[in-house]
């Protein structure tokens, strides 16, 4: 299974507009930090905007920011919207499905529940939980970070409604399934005005 560059874009235009949060990002600069197509990206801001997780600002001074807060904003939703759809294999699809075996083969069910995990796990993970080591991203990808009049700022804009943080360091939102020990134990965290603190 392999996520279109739309998703991975998207994805990643969002990780920076937490990191950057609540400063204005360009488009420009996502796609000179990580050497991507500018006019891909231009589509992934705009839809990210429709969908209400950023705040797209015009004008020449203008840019994007975060709309709601990292810590709100799980993966598994984001790769819901960015992706057509999850059928692996085209018995899936009992419409277009020409396969003699739907409803007796267990290559299906095995599929299926794959898929599943998958998703689950990125319904565990929000944009906070993955930019954790947010200082480090920063300076690999040349771009600064809020400072910290910016953070309270933005810890006000918020009203401080963030989730508390977890024993394991990652944000938890109501109604979302924990991450796995697994994924939580990769992830080390970060003093960041994105989390709660």
């Amino acid at each position: 299974m392999r996520l279109t560059s739309y998703s991975n874009f998207s994805l990643r235009t969002l990780m920076v507009a937490a990191m950057r949060a609540p400063r204005l990002s360009t488009v420009q600069e996502v796609a000179d930090a990580f050497g991507i197509s500018r006019a891909h990206l231009v589509k992934c801001v705009h839809q990210l905007g429709q969908w209400g997780y950023l705040e797209n600002v015009r004008g020449n001074r203008g840019g994007f920011r975060l709309a709601r807060p990292a810590a709100a904003i799980t993966l598994g939703e984001i790769v819901r919207r960015t992706e057509e759809g999850f059928d692996l294999v085209e018995c899936f699809d009992p419409v277009a499905s020409t396969c003699p075996l739907v409803g007796r083969c267990r290559l299906s069910i095995a599929l299926r529940a794959a898929r599943d995990v998958f998703l689950e796990e990125l319904d565990g993970m929000t944009v906070a939980d993955v930019i954790v080591n947010q200082r480090e991203i920063l300076e690999i990808l040349r771009l600064d970070g809020p400072s910290s009049e910016d953070c309270a700022a933005e810890r006000r804009r918020v009203g401080a409604t963030w989730p508390p943080a977890t024993a394991s360091g990652a944000a938890q939102t109501a109604g979302r399934p924990p991450m796995s020990a697994a994924m939580s134990a990769r992830l080390q965290p970060e003093s960041s005005c994105l989390k709660a603190e």
